[in-house]
């Protein structure tokens, strides 16, 4: 289940995971968020915490994340990830090398420190330059192979 976070800066928008999440969830929250945040602004500040496994997430989901993501590719400033897991904490930072804006991952306990960072607009530079299309199609490509190991994962762990 996805939910809107509330009391967060205009130009920030927010969303909570919980238990299963689906690609319906993602139509009907994230979508719409951030087509209003990317009209009013023309570019996304976005706060993901996640309550959740990424492994509850269903391939549907995945592939509506992918498809925002693609979407509003060059919207995209400052994006916080507040999980405890590591490795998802670890994918984020390590998307800036390959998106337009700059992804950080924080831990739960460090929530405060991600709506701080994604309330300030300012110039903090991405890891690498300008974003080309070999970078868009390397995007589409780690998601795809995401999405078959979370897949994979998933069926293992059902077993």
């Amino acid at each position: 289940m996805l939910e809107k976070i509330q009391d967060l800066p205009a130009h920030v928008f927010g969303v909570r995971a919980s238990g299963e999440v689906s690609g319906e969830d993602l139509k009907k929250v994230l979508h719409p968020g951030l087509q209003k945040l990317a009209a009013s602004f023309g570019e996304i500040y976005y706060l993901l915490v996640l309550n959740t496994s990424v492994q509850n997430f269903d391939s549907s989901a995945w592939l509506q994340d992918m498809l925002a993501g693609i979407k509003h590719f060059n919207k995209w400033k400052k994006m916080a990830i507040v999980t405890d897991e590591e490795n998802v904490r670890t994918f984020t930072d390590m998307a800036s090398y390959i998106m337009p804006g700059i992804a950080k991952g924080f831990s739960h306990a460090e929530v405060g420190a991600a709506v701080a960072w994604l309330s300030t607009k300012d110039s903090e530079k991405r890891p690498i330059g300008k974003t080309s299309l070999d970078k868009i199609a390397l995007v589409a490509l780690i998601t795809i192979i995401t999405i078959k190991l979370i897949k994979r994962a998933v069926k293992s762990a059902r077993r």
